[in-house]
């Protein structure tokens, strides 16, 4: 029991002092995201090293395919790993073409355990992936009762007294200079619980949570000048209660990261990221009873910047130079600062993109080798 309470919870990003500007390198070039919203179907991937332990996976595949002049099929292939953040749904979506814009869909998401299954309906208006807007409801978790319909009741048997519903909403416009895409994820109040005889009372398990989750990503061309902006904001609650022990888990998280770049020429565009994360971890537990015991408040702020120079020499390839830098603060432990050099390869031919960027230590003189994170993405249209 002594041993227990010297395991301080911590967020787990934080076994890569270096987790803020590998997510810099993670997401896709503004040009990436226009060809691939471009397509009814392609894949694309984004890779990194996040530690000895850990490698950065993000997945995304899609098609489409109409069966009739009013019927038709999209399928959605997601998976992302990156620490406490773990996706991996199979989607499909037949659809009805109510008119030539607008589409009635039902959503079908498939898991190993059927329990986790999800079920929903959707709305789509638009004529292309480059300017439409869509909205689901869904009901999370659908199966998970019925599939535990044969189990005998008891502790080992939870079910939802309130299951999990979200609206989730994608809204995606392109105009001639810019682009703006916006999603967002809002849940109720779930309730999971076991199912004991009701003369046991308080139930062995019980679990209830939310979720909240709102993005943009936003480029505006003024002449030879671009600005730009990701915005990230994360929500969760989490209490899980049993008969040795007292959960909560509440995260707030914003991730912030405005942009500028400046065409000199045709071959050469230098890019300034700014990036902002701030993020709050309030844990309680509480051993053999009800009552909260707060052990720890966990609070960051990280700021850091990424320069990127983009050189064309022409042809199917680009080459990236640049280098990063961070500013962590935290409650738990000591401030430190952390610098990179960068050196990536684009090639682009036809309907296969490539990229490859090294991240090479930039705190001279370094102790052992320049090697530090490398990412790599793939994108394939069809």
């Amino acid at each position: 029991m002594v041993v227990i309470f010297f395991l301080f919870i911590y967020v787990p990003e934080d076994s890569n002092e270096q987790y803020i500007m590998d997510k810099q390198l993670d997401h896709y070039f503004p040009l990436w995201e226009t060809y691939f919203d471009s397509t009814t179907a392609g894949l694309r991937t984004s890779q990194g090293c996040l530690d000895l332990l850990n490698w950065y996976i993000d997945f995304d595949a899609k098609f489409e395919v109409e069966l009739s002049r009013i019927l038709g099929l999209r399928y959605r292939n997601k998976y992302l790993g990156d620490y406490a953040h773990h996706i991996s749904d199979h989607r499909f979506e037949p659809f009805f073409k109510i008119k030539n814009n607008l589409r009635l869909l039902l959503a079908i998401t498939t898991h190993y355990y059927k329990g986790e299954d999800e079920l929903g309906i959707g709305i789509y208006l638009g004529r292309d992936y480059l300017n439409f807007i869509e909205a689901f409801i869904m009901a999370e978790d659908f199966d998970r009762n019925f599939s535990l319909s044969r189990t005998y009741d008891g502790p080992d048997k939870i079910t939802y007294r309130m299951h999990p519903i979200k609206l989730t909403t994608h809204l995606n416009k392109y105009w001639e200079t810019g682009h703006l895409a916006m999603k967002f994820d809002v849940s109720n109040r779930y309730h999971l619980q076991s199912t004991e005889h009701e003369m046991i009372w308080p139930p062995y398990y019980t679990e209830k949570g939310l979720h909240r989750y709102f993005n943009v990503r936003f480029w505006q061309d003024i002449n030879r000048l671009r600005l730009g902006a990701i915005f990230d904001l994360e929500q969760t609650e989490f209490f899980q209660e049993d008969h040795t022990q007292s959960f909560c888990d509440d995260n707030f998280e914003i991730i912030a990261e405005p942009m500028i770049s400046y065409r000199l020429s045709s071959k050469w565009i230098p890019s300034l990221y700014l990036t902002y994360n701030y993020r709050t971890q309030n844990d309680s537990i509480s051993f053999f009873g009800t009552v909260l015991d707060s052990l720890y408040d966990y609070r960051r702020n990280v700021y850091a910047y990424m320069i990127d120079v983009e050189f064309r020499p022409g042809g199917r390839f680009v080459w990236h130079f640049g280098a990063q830098q961070q500013f962590c603060f935290y409650n738990h432990k000591d401030d430190f600062v952390d610098e990179r050099l960068l050196l990536g390869l684009e090639y682009r031919y036809k309907n296969v993109w490539f990229y490859l960027v090294e991240a090479m230590e930039g705190d001279f003189p370094t102790p052992k080798y320049l090697h530090n994170h490398t990412y790599v993405q793939l994108m394939l249209l069809f």
